[in-house]
């Protein structure tokens, strides 16, 4: 029998690991393989090449949802950490946070889903800021505002100053 406690506990820790959201990314890769296709010419003798080249491209577009929803994105007290398959974890105390910002474009809007973007002070992230600074992205995060709402209260005496 489990403590209500306890149930309250696993809802706050699910709460805290964001998994990215990759509905978004079906739908652009269906939009750039149409883009792509209207390029080819498509009869009834290269029909079966043309079925093909689908397979191949919607099969690799798969392999990228895999790799992309199977990070996992972890707030809690002590920072900020990302596990990607096939990387190194990365894990950011709050006193190393630079800057936020925020990003949501037509169709990250329509899914439900943007990207938080992190500057950090020093160390290594997931990308390079403009400055080629270290920048922690999480990427296609599920309600972006409320994610970045969320760091910048845990900031605490940490939040960079306006």
């Amino acid at each position: 029998m489990q403590h209500a406690g306890s149930t309250r506990e696993v809802l706050l820790q699910s709460e805290k690991d964001l998994k990215p959201n990759v509905s978004k990314t079906l739908v652009k890769g269906t939009i750039g393989i149409a883009v792509f296709s209207l390029f080819l010419e498509v009869g009834p003798s290269n029909f079966v090449n043309y079925l093909i080249f689908l397979g191949i491209s919607y099969a690799v577009l798969l392999v990228y949802m895999v790799s992309k929803r199977s990070a996992v994105y972890h707030i809690d007290e002590n920072g900020i950490s990302v596990k990607r398959p096939l990387r190194k974890d990365i894990n950011v105390p709050f006193d190393n946070i630079q800057a936020l910002s925020l990003s949501q474009g037509i169709l990250a809007r329509r899914f439900g889903c943007g990207s938080v973007y992190i500057e950090l002070k020093r160390g290594r992230g997931t990308h390079r800021a403009l400055g080629g600074g270290p920048v922690l992205a999480l990427r296609d995060v599920p309600r972006p505002a409320e994610v970045s709402n969320r760091i910048s209260s845990m900031l605490g005496p940490f939040a960079p100053s306006s």
